[in-house]
């Protein structure tokens, strides 16, 4: 192998190479999602529901969503929003689709009135000071794992 031909195929391996670095860093593409401030509201005697709340951050270029939730704190979980109708009344209901898109560069709150993630058929009250894991399901991140302390609202 002459002296050209092992130049061009070092410059072929380092590029190869960079460009697996690049995928590997994700080359700076992507969505990249936070969570912060996780809790979930004490429940009331007799409740038979619970709702949990955090801020979605999506640091990342890309939009990503949330489809879903999982726990073992209740027989089903979903996410829901609060929505006002045509009467002017304010009731909850479930996010369509189940999918709660979390812009890129952008974040979305779950909170008291707004998107929440529901936790139906309780199987035991949410007592302040516990902790409620969750793991969230996302369409491009993948699954993450949460805690979220039971305690009052701010």
């Amino acid at each position: 192998m002459n002296s050209s031909a092992k130049r061009f195929l070092i410059i072929l391996l380092i590029m190869a190479l960079f460009a697996v670095t690049l995928a590997a860093c994700g080359g700076g593409q992507g969505p990249k999602i936070e969570i912060k401030d996780p809790w979930a509201r004490p429940s009331p005697k007799m409740a038979t529901s619970g709702a949990a709340y955090m801020i979605i951050e999506n640091k990342g270029n890309e939009d990503d969503a949330l489809i879903g939730v999982e726990g073992d704190v209740s027989d089903a979980i979903e996410i829901h929003e609060m929505v006002v109708d045509e009467n002017n009344v304010m009731h909850m209901k479930p996010v369509e689709g189940q999918r709660l898109v979390i812009p890129a560069k952008g974040k979305v709150e779950l909170k008291p009135g707004g998107y929440h993630i529901m936790l139906i058929g309780l199987k035991h009250q949410l007592q302040e000071g516990e902790v409620v894991d969750l793991t969230l399901k996302f369409e491009k991140s993948g699954e993450m794992k949460v805690q979220a302390p039971v305690k009052m609202a701010k």
